[in-house]
């Protein structure tokens, strides 16, 4: 079994996609946690800051969290070629 990084998994999902005439499925806080690599309660709390995309479903009093893997591909090669890289995502202030 082959354990792809996030570049390799990135450009395999972004050709599987110009080749794809349907459109992309949203996935949980869990697939997109396993995309990422951390935990999906990172993933909710990423999402609730506003720092990685994200798309909300209101249940009520709930939100419930959904995320397109090209979306969150695109956000990691951004935040690789970026020039705050060297601080982590998860410790970086708003503004």
């Amino acid at each position: 079994m082959s354990i792809l990084t996030p570049s390799i998994a990135a450009q395999r999902t972004e050709r599987q996609l110009l080749h794809s005439m349907e459109p992309e499925p949203f996935v949980t806080p869990v697939e997109a946690a396993a995309f990422l690599r951390c935990a999906p309660v990172t993933v909710k709390r990423l999402a609730r800051e506003g720092k990685i995309p994200a798309h909300s479903i209101q249940n009520g009093i709930r939100r419930r969290w959904r995320f397109l893997i090209s979306e969150l591909a695109m956000a990691m090669k951004k935040e690789l070629s970026s020039d705050r890289s060297s601080t982590p995502l998860s410790h970086r202030k708003e503004g």
